[in-house]
């Protein structure tokens, strides 16, 4: 038996190393030109691109079989469980609105919806291989369908329509930025629509959240809307901290984002998997579906009484707030500072 046969087989970042800082040895030992580094890579690389590509499929195996690791590590996620349930139930409501919902808030139903749940399945992949740092900067999409949600919901039986119909202000004024470029199709430029539009809608439509301005002007007295006047109207200052958490993880330019490549038991930095966080991301995460669902369902139950879209609606909402409890319970069982955090607000509520 040879030395080498009991030894844990290298992985793929160990064998990348290796193979790399040999390559840098060999490249010191030719390169001569000073202008010439770029060149004499290029022409080496030919005989280890090979490796490189082999080193690859190692490491994307080895992605493979995170999640196992990580089950072990935390336990069951429910995110897909919340997500399948929710697109049943979305489906089934789809189908059971009626002709008394108008034909612009289905459409936002179905969208809106659709674009939740796809959401929470990103989420659900990043949190399977320990990336809780990514995971959080989806939050941002799901707080924004939130507010948007709950804005039109307010409205009245056409701000669907402005908000659907918006997209050619946001064509017109992206095209503003960039230049404008040839335009192909059926459909009239963007620039077009959107004199078409301003004319149907008034001048505030052409604002960055124009769709929005009949229903700011008349709760909030704002007839130019910004994006802080949206969340004022849809109360989620309960989400502030989780959005401003989502904001940090998609800023390359932001120190804080620093912090979600450090592991904590370590002080390593780390680009791979890690169970910190996993648990507490997942609860947040159902919350923030749960509570975007029941907006989205909003839309359309202010114009019906219809039963079947009333008890979807409740199926979602209590088997979301189901996985959302446990996942608390989970939490409060393995980490001993989240208990006292909780023993701390239990008693400051009952004194």
């Amino acid at each position: 038996m040879s030395d080498h046969e009991d030894e844990e087989p290298s992985d793929a970042a160990a064998e990348t190393l290796e193979a790399l800082s040999k390559f840098s040895t060999h490249i010191g030992r030719r390169w001569r030109d000073l202008y010439g580094l770029l060149d004499l890579i290029d022409n080496e690389l030919f005989d280890i691109e090979g490796r490189l590509h082999d080193l690859g499929e190692k490491s994307r195996q080895e992605f493979g079989e995170v999640p196992a690791l990580i089950q072990h590590d935390v336990g069951h996620l429910p995110l897909f469980e919340a997500a399948m349930v929710s697109h049943a139930a979305t489906h089934l409501a789809g189908s059971s609105w009626g002709t008394a919902v108008p034909e612009h808030s289905r459409y936002l139903f179905a969208g809106l919806s659709t674009r939740a749940i796809s959401t929470v399945r990103e989420i659900a992949i990043l949190l399977d291989h320990g990336y809780a740092l990514g995971a959080k900067s989806r939050w941002r999409t799901l707080s924004e369908i939130l507010v948007v949600a709950r804005v039109i919901a307010q409205g009245d039986r056409f701000t669907a329509t402005r908000y659907r119909e918006h997209r050619w202000i946001i064509l017109a004024m992206e095209r503003a930025r960039t230049g404008p470029t040839e335009w192909s199709g059926d459909l009239p430029t963007p620039e077009v629509m959107k004199r078409r539009l301003v004319r149907r809608f008034g001048p505030e439509y052409a604002g960055l959240y124009g769709w929005a301005a009949r229903v700011t002007s008349r709760r909030l007295g704002v007839t130019k809307p910004g994006w802080q006047h949206l969340q004022q109207l849809a109360r989620v200052d309960e989400h502030a901290g989780r959005v401003q958490d989502a904001h940090h993880a998609v800023h390359g330019a932001d120190a804080f984002g620093l912090l979600g490549t450090i592991d904590f038991s370590s002080g390593y930095f780390h680009a791979g998997a890690s169970p910190q966080g996993i648990l507490d991301v997942a609860r947040d995460t159902t919350r923030l579906f749960r509570q975007t669902l029941s907006a989205v369902f909003d839309i359309c139950l202010k114009y019906t009484s219809a039963r079947k879209p009333q008890i979807l609606q409740g199926v979602v909402e209590a088997h979301l707030l189901n996985l959302e409890r446990d996942l608390g319970w989970r939490i409060l069982s393995t980490n001993a500072e989240a208990r006292d955090r909780y023993s701390a607000t239990i008693d400051d509520w009952l004194n």
